[in-house]
C-alpha cells in the first residue's frame, strides 16, 4: 500500500510544469498572478464517531482527494522566497475585500500551481518586504517598477 502511494507520487512530479521560466524567474518584489487548482477532499459524514472521522482524515491525507477542474488565480506582490530547489516557497500578498490583507504561501514546483504569470517585475531594495505589512491602501502594494533599459 505504502509503495502504491509513493508510485502515484513520483507520477505527480515526473510531469513537466509549462511555465518552467516563469517559476524559476519570480523575484521579490514582482507582481504576479498565480492560478492554483482547487483541491475538494471527500465528504464527511455527520453520524460519524470521531474514531471514524479521524480515521477517514487519515485516509484523505493519504491520497483520497477528488481535484477538481477550477482554478483559482491569486494577484498579488511577491513579498519572500524561502527554500532552495524543489523546495522554494513565495509568499504573495494582495488586498482583499474592505482593505484586509491577505498573503498565500505558494509552492513554485507543486502541481497545484497550475500557471504563474509575471505582470509587473519589481525592483525593491530588501529582500524581504514585510514593512508592507503595516501599509494601507495602495501604498501596500507599491514596489518600484523595473524599468528596462534599451540597448
Amino acid at each position: 500500500m505504502n509503495s502504491e502511494l509513493n508510485a502515484k507520487v513520483h507520477k505527480m512530479f515526473e510531469v513537466e510544469l509549462q511555465d518552467m521560466e516563469a517559476r524559476e524567474s519570480v523575484k521579490i518584489g514582482d507582481t504576479i498572478t498565480a492560478f492554483t487548482k482547487i483541491l475538494i477532499s471527500k465528504k464527511v459524514q455527520k453520524t460519524l464517531t470521531t474514531a471514524e472521522r479521524q480515521a477517514q482524515k487519515k485516509a484523505a491525507d493519504a491520497g483520497n482527494i477528488i481535484e477538481a477542474d477550477k482554478t483559482q488565480p491569486f494577484k498579488g506582490v511577491v513579498i519572500s522566497r524561502n527554500g532552495i530547489g524543489k523546495n522554494s516557497k513565495i509568499t504573495v500578498r494582495k488586498i482583499g475585500a474592505d482593505g484586509v490583507g491577505v498573503e498565500k504561501i505558494i509552492p513554485l514546483y507543486s502541481v497545484v500551481l497550475e500557471k504563474l504569470e509575471v505582470m509587473a517585475p519589481g525592483k525593491p531594495r530588501r529582500s524581504k518586504l514585510y514593512y508592507l505589512r503595516n501599509r494601507l491602501g495602495k501604498q501596500a502594494l507599491r514596489v518600484k517598477e523595473l524599468k528596462e533599459v534599451a540597448v
